[in-house]
């Protein structure tokens, strides 16, 4: 039962990548037959032939060519990378059904455009397929060399796939060329390459060429498991291509062990694919194995057969005309680079020369829009400095006429001060020369009965007038100290008092009587009334509210 289940699964899993293949193919063929507009039709027409190149090579071929024709001449810069990108595929076309001129032909026409675009991308991609078709004509130096070049272009761009493709292939040349060590640090490479950008699907190729190296290791039992894993994917997948050389590779495994009929069986089957889908080289190599295979099973007739057909297939591909053709392809692309070189030198010549004059013409303009931005700076900084004259003038001036309303309103605080002195000491005098008229008037010639009497009440008097004093010196202490605050806040919440009045303010929220402020401040009786008033209109007071009172509450 559990063979069934897991048999059952294996056919699931096959009906669902068919038709994850199906679905892709459809979808391909449904935006083609949907295309409206040239560009668009071209696109489609090259995204459904790069499928069908591991699907259906003939299909594949005729997209191409139809894009090709559709294009033309038409030369914007899309057609041209997409005409470009056509011959690169036209020249995969060509390789695998083994006609090498035609192949290098088509990449070195990709090549021409992609330099004309100036696309390292695109010239490395050419570079990686010319090394393919020199590996199949087994010139292992210059596929290396291409290889590594596709390499150097890959890594300035940036283009891990691509990177990692031409690590693999080199690895392949390597091995062809029997330096084993080589290829087998090219697959290590591009494996790391692969996983660092998670592309499992490439990591996989890399492994089926390592099952190769295994083979040549003689570790026969890994390399048999990688291919007929790789084997039943690519059967899966319908890649007509992989299936094809994955036989082969099977085939020399079992060639290896010597197991005849085991390696017979798979060169027959890849032979098969290769006459279906007319892989010239995969058909000659196969027939090549046949031929050693039957020969070892001692069927000479066989061998001889296969060996014959092989003969015939290999002198088509690998021949002196061949060689010659590619050789003469590769020299006319060198020609005319060279010719291309020789008449970009001398456009570029002639182009200095040009410069050249329009620099000195650039310069004389140069020189005089200078001269102007120089006149016309010059005269923003003369405008500049003269108005920030005009404005330090008037932080100046403002900053005098405020230093000397302060120094103005010093000098009458001043002036008041010495008023107040003034009148103190006036007060003090009238009061000693009253003093004096009294001892003289009263104690001096007066009888000794009365000038006991007149001594106490001159006592009486003075020491109310040195008690008046005191109170008056406290009093002046506790004005000062109450008006540090008390005269700012009247000065802003009524600015319209005057100085004075705002000294009265200040002796009225101590509650002193008209009389005490009188002699305070020396004035009338009057004169500390009309104060009042004034102050009682300029603070908007109430008729029937006391004004010491309302004073009072503003602290």
């Amino acid at each position: 039962m559990k063979y069934y289940i897991l048999l059952l699964i294996f056919f699931l899993s096959i009906s669902a990548i068919s038709q994850e293949v199906d679905t892709t193919f459809i979808r391909l063929k449904s935006k083609l037959d949907s295309a409206v507009e040239d560009t668009t039709k071209i696109q489609a027409m090259f995204s459904l032939g790069v499928y069908q190149l591991d699907h259906d090579f003939d299909s594949a071929e005729q997209n191409f060519t139809e894009a090709l024709s559709l294009i033309g001449d038409k030369e914007s810069e899309e057609l041209l990378r997409q005409k470009a990108k056509i011959y690169v595929q036209m020249g995969v076309v060509n390789r695998r059904k083994a006609n090498y001129p035609d192949a290098i032909s088509f990449h070195l026409k990709a090549m021409r455009y992609y330099e004309q675009l100036s696309d390292s991308s695109g010239i490395g991609d050419v570079y990686h397929n010319m090394a393919m078709v020199y590996r199949y004509q087994k010139n292992h130096r210059k596929a290396i060399e291409h290889f590594k070049s596709a390499i150097l272009l890959k890594q300035l761009v940036r283009d891990f796939v691509g990177l990692g493709a031409a690590y693999n292939m080199l690895g392949v040349s390597y091995r062809q060329n029997k330096q084993l060590d080589s290829a087998l640090i090219c697959y290590q490479t591009a494996k790391r390459v692969f996983r660092d950008i998670e592309d499992e699907n490439n990591v996989y190729r890399v492994n089926n060429n390592m099952g190769v190296l295994y083979q040549k290791l003689d570790q026969h039992d890994k390399a048999l498991e990688i291919q007929y894993e790789n084997l039943n994917r690519c059967k899966r997948l319908g890649k007509k291509l992989s299936i094809c050389v994955t036989h082969y590779n099977i085939s020399s495994v079992y060639k290896r062990k010597k197991e005849w009929s085991k390696s017979l069986k798979h060169a027959d089957s890849s032979l098969q694919v290769a006459l279906e889908e007319n892989f010239r080289e995969r058909a000659a190599v196969s027939y090549r194995r046949k031929s050693f295979v039957y020969a070892k099973m001692e069927n000479y007739k066989e061998a001889h057969e296969s060996y014959r057909i092989f003969k015939k297939y290999n002198d088509t591909i690998y021949n002196i005309e061949n060689a010659k053709k590619i050789q003469a392809l590769e020299l006319n692309y060198e020609f005319q680079k060279e010719k291309q070189t020789d008449s970009l030198q001398f456009a570029q010549e002639k182009r200095e020369v040009e410069l050249v004059a329009q620099a000195e013409s650039s310069k004389k303009k140069l020189y005089f829009a200078l001269l102007l931005v120089t006149l016309f700076a010059g005269a923003i900084i003369g405008y500049l400095i003269h108005r920030n004259y005009r404005q330090r003038s008037k932080l100046a001036k403002a900053a005098y006429e405020n230093e000397k309303k302060i120094l103005d309103q010093e000098i009458k605080s001043k002036e008041e001060d010495i008023k107040r002195l003034i009148a103190d000491n006036s007060m003090r005098l009238a009061f000693k020369e009253e003093l004096l008229n009294k001892i003289k008037n009263e104690v001096i010639g007066a009888e000794p009965k009365n000038i006991k009497k007149s001594l106490n009440s001159l006592t009486t008097q003075l020491r109310l007038q040195i008690d008046t004093e005191n109170k008056l010196s406290g009093l002046q202490e506790k004005i000062d100290y109450v008006n540090q605050s008390f005269d700012s806040n009247l000065q802003e919440l009524y600015p319209e008092l005057t100085k004075g009045e705002r000294e009265v303010c200040a002796l009225l929220r101590l509650n002193l009587s008209i009389k005490e402020i009188m002699t305070i401040r020396n004035v009338s009786s009057d004169s500390v009334k009309s104060m009042r008033r004034r102050i009682r209109k300029k603070m908007d007071v109430p008729q029937d509210v006391e004004l010491e009172k309302f004073i009072q509450e503003l602290a």
